[in-house]
């Protein structure tokens, strides 16, 4: 049974963090719980000071876990053949051809061992990331993150030093398992010992 004390700091209260850099990328992110019930968590992302998504919708942890997870998991299969297409226009092409199944003569080529799919990041279940589409391509050297707000039409793009996405998305994860594990053990404990 785990003590009052080390209740409290599993997650009786909100614990917030910045992973990145605001200026760059950054993913920022609160996880909260009241009265040992489900664990919330409220998170966004940032590229170049633009806020990408809605840091005050709150999700059930475990309901986004698996959104999140696929990210780093799917690391390497995001890579893309070049071409002359701005970022405007491969954010388009990327949302006819996963989202509407409309594809063109001018689509982006993924590599071979990547999927179309495996390009668009945060959506879930047939919903897109908050009201935004994300996509995370990877090339030579690089990483690049484009989005489009559904309703605005805003586009956002930024291309980063290989890895650096990436690793914001390992520490955020690591960042919420090292938070929940207490809460995660005691609900193992009640349940093992019915």
């Amino acid at each position: 049974v785990i003590s009052q004390w080390n209740k409290n700091i599993c997650m009786n209260k909100k614990h917030m963090n910045l992973f990145g850099d605001k200026d760059k990328f950054a993913i920022e992110a609160e996880l909260w719980q009241r009265d040992e019930g489900y664990i919330f968590i409220n998170y966004c992302l940032w590229i170049e000071n633009n806020m990408v998504g809605d840091k005050e919708q709150t999700a059930v942890l475990s309901a986004e876990l698996d959104r999140i997870t696929k990210i780093t998991e799917l690391k390497g299969q995001r890579y893309i053949t070049p071409n002359r297409l701005s970022a405007k226009q491969i954010t388009d092409n990327l949302i006819n051809s996963i989202w509407f199944d409309n594809h063109n003569d001018h689509d982006i080529s993924p590599a071979e061992n990547a999927a179309l799919k495996n390009l668009d990041i945060l959506s879930q279940y047939g919903e897109c990331f908050q009201g935004f589409f994300v996509f995370l391509l990877e090339g030579d050297g690089y990483e690049w993150l484009l989005s489009k707000e559904d309703g605005n039409n805003k586009y956002l793009d930024i291309k980063l030093p290989y890895g650096f996405i990436y690793s914001c998305f390992d520490e955020f994860l690591k960042w919420i398992k090292d938070l929940t594990i207490l809460v995660l053990r005691r609900d193992e404990v009640s349940t093992t010992s019915l």
